[in-house]
């Protein structure tokens, strides 16, 4: 047995995916492995045995080789010249190789080869067949295969093929036909053609040069490109000319309008200077006022202040006073005017800009002619223009046409001396019959067998992943998504029950350690006494009132805890009370339908929620207060949910709700909406009991891992 225990905190604060899990370990790996070892074992058998038959039926297939010597000549090099003066343009090694390794693979040329040889011989199952050439030449293909030897100009010809003697045939016939096509190919042109072109070439280029001088001549220019840039320049200084002009005449023009304005403006006599002295008018009212203030002191001295005389003279001297601040201490005694200066100044500058005005209309009228006949003469050029480059066009076209021939009529001449294109390939090797066949019966064995692992192991994974039942503490975990608390093993003489085997239901029996887990894992639950635990499956007879008998019966005797357990609906003959007599214990009739077992602390209800023993919520609630006033540990042996609901009531009642599944026959659905349909209730699920786990690992290896 083994059992693995998580804080309630730590459970209820774990989001799905952080929850903690089992160890992953290789018991929990091979125990898939060996539950499913028949359906493995077939997986793996059915490709071995194909690979045994395919060895058995195999025929050796012979292997001849040929290889070729590929020089690196001028059949791939052009040059822009007879004598090699200019530098020659050509394809490096690979591609070289790579070429003559296209024209080698042709499907013309398998197909020659194959009528050379004959398809009986060389392929006499397509024989008779429709379309047996094209058949025979794709199968070839498949057969023969063409690499270029690394770091070498050396191309290697295999070929496959059941007759060795037809087998080096058909290669060395593939090699001939090879190099007679790539005489046809590297092959040059006809010479009395070429040398025909090019003299039919040389006579339109003195004619087109003909027309190209009578063309310059009836219009005037030397060079069409010189002719045509001069007048496109002097037309464009002309233009900066005449805007220049433009410019200075707007100028000039403003200029004279503002003079005219100013002259006209500017008076032609002016003062010239101006003499000022003291004001008269200032010196008698200055005299009037001293009257005024000796003729004040002599009443002053007569009178008393405030007397009419004396306030008439204050008030006249006051008006003296103002009169004098009112009237300006300087007067003009003398004016001298004469000619104005700046009339005369105006007047030179008016008449040298009318003047100016005049050149620059002048000299806008001529650019503005020179202009005209530019423009006229550029329009004619630009008309002109499309004959004229495609006169040189055509010019160019038949010169650079002549060049080409007169140059291919050099190569050719060349070529033909030296027949260059028949020397650059060698045959390093000929094709002879192969003397020993290969079968591959190895490969294949070996293919098979790993064929074979991967069949078997993907049939235990796929089994695995589609099997709705639970083998394994990692399985419950996965599929159920709450913790395994403890796994409790099957009873040895229960056997197999795998697929329908071995029906008879299987016993499980709890040990003392796990009720010491269960019992601690309830107490960091609900540290204070009165701790009720609950019990429930799915399904009957998956063990729930065996492992809550056996708990109620360790919890009692071991600590002496005032046990009780609850009995809820049991099955017609299974209460336990009845099991426990039927085991000889001693029971004793106590009041509240309670039995007391062998007169020690352990208290058993009678079966409860049945019949006329129907209770409701509230009286459910109301027992248990009672019960966790009078008694330390309370286990509730819950009826199966698939029979009564009565789990769903009493779950939220309950400190810890702890779901049974027995391996190998609860459903991973049915222990979910179990696990969902609590939760809704208000209940809260702990953690579940994998029961009656089988081992399916033979012992020895199951103690080495």
């Amino acid at each position: 047995m083994s059992a693995a225990a998580i804080e309630r905190e730590a459970y209820a604060n774990a989001s799905g995916s952080g929850r903690i899990r089992s160890p992953l370990t290789i018991r929990e790996l091979l125990t898939p492995a060996f539950y499913y070892r028949s359906e493995a074992l077939a997986a793996f058998l059915i490709p071995v045995l194909i690979a045994i038959v395919a060895v058995f039926l195999a025929q050796p297939m012979y292997t001849t080789q040929s290889r070729l010597l590929i020089l690196l000549g001028d059949d791939y090099v052009f040059r822009s010249d007879v004598a090699g003066a200019g530098q020659g343009m050509s394809f490096d090694r690979a591609q070289i190789v790579q070429a003559e390794m296209q024209i080698l693979s042709a499907k013309d040329l398998r197909i020659k080869a194959v009528q050379e040889v004959g398809i009986e011989r060389a392929y006499p199952a397509m024989a008779g067949q429709s379309h047996a050439l094209e058949k025979a030449a794709e199968q070839f293909a498949k057969d023969l295969t063409i690499d270029n030897v690394p770091q070498s100009n050396v191309v290697e010809i295999s070929l496959r093929h059941r007759d060795p003697q037809a087998a080096a045939d058909l290669v060395n016939t593939l090699v001939k036909l090879y190099i007679e096509r790539r005489r046809s190919i590297f092959e040059q042109s006809d010479l009395t053609s070429v040398n025909g072109q090019r003299d039919q070439l040389n006579g339109r280029l003195g004619e087109i040069e003909q027309q190209l001088l009578k063309f310059s001549v009836d219009h005037g220019f030397g060079d069409y490109s010189s002719e045509f840039a001069t007048i496109q320049t002097q037309q464009a200084s002309l233009a900066s000319q005449l805007q220049a002009l433009d410019q200075q005449l707007a100028a000039r023009s403003g200029r004279v309008s503002v003079l005219s304005k100013r002259l006209s403006a500017a008076p032609a006599n002016l003062e010239i200077s101006t003499d000022q002295g003291r004001s008269q008018q200032l010196d008698a009212l200055t005299g009037n006022l001293l009257d005024l203030q000796n003729q004040r002191r002599l009443a002053a001295a007569r009178f008393v202040d405030g007397y009419p005389l004396v306030a008439d003279l204050d008030r006249k001297i006051a008006e003296v006073q103002a009169q004098i601040r009112s009237v300006p201490t300087q007067q003009v005694t003398s004016v001298r005017r004469g000619i104005n200066p700046v009339r005369q100044q105006l007047d030179t500058q008016l008449a040298d800009s009318e003047g100016d005005l005049a050149g620059l209309r002048l000299a806008r009228t001529q650019a503005a002619h020179d202009l005209q006949v530019a423009t006229a003469r550029l329009t004619e050029l630009v008309r002109i223009g499309p004959e004229y480059r495609e006169l040189v066009r055509k010019r160019t076209m038949l010169e650079t046409g002549f060049s080409d021939l007169a140059k291919r009529s050099e190569d050719t001449q060349l070529s033909d001396a030296l027949s260059k294109s028949k020397a650059n390939v060698r045959v390093v090797q000929a094709a002879d019959p192969p003397v020993k066949g290969k079968s591959g019966r190895t490969l294949m064995l070996l293919a098979g067998l790993a064929v074979g692992v991967i069949a078997a192991f993907s049939v235990i994974v796929v089994s695995t992943t589609f099997s709705d039942v639970m083998i394994t503490p990692r399985d419950v975990e996965q599929k159920l998504d709450v913790p395994v608390i403890l796994t409790v093993s099957a009873n040895a003489e229960g056997g197999e029950r795998r697929r329908g085997r071995g029906r008879t239901p299987r016993a499980s029996f709890l040990s003392y350690d796990d009720a010491k887990l269960l019992l601690r894992l309830l107490s960091s639950v609900a540290p204070g006494p009165g701790r009720v635990m609950q019990l429930v499956a799915a399904n009957g007879e998956e063990g729930v009132s065996s492992l809550a008998l056996d708990l109620a019966l360790m919890a009692s005797g071991a600590n002496a805890k005032r046990v009780l357990l609850v009995d809820i609906e049991p099955d017609v003959d299974a209460s336990a009370v009845q099991v426990l007599g039927d085991n000889g214990a001693s029971l004793g009739r106590l009041p509240s339908e309670r039995v007391q077992v062998n007169g020690g602390s352990l208290h058993v209800t009678l079966p409860m929620g049945a019949g006329s023993n129907t209770m409701t919520e509230s009286r459910w609630e109301q027992f248990f207060i009672e019960a966790r006033r009078d008694y330390d540990l309370i286990v509730i042996d819950s009826p199966a949910l698939a029979r009564s609901a009565a789990g769903l009531i009493v779950a939220p009642l309950a400190d810890m709700t702890l779901v049974v599944v027995e391996a190998e026959a609860t459903r991973a659905a049915v222990a979910r909406n179990m696990i969902e349909r609590i939760d809704s209730a208000g209940g809260e699920v702990i953690g579940a009991i994998l029961n009656k786990r089988g081992f399916y690992i033979p012992r020895m290896i199951y103690s080495w891992l």
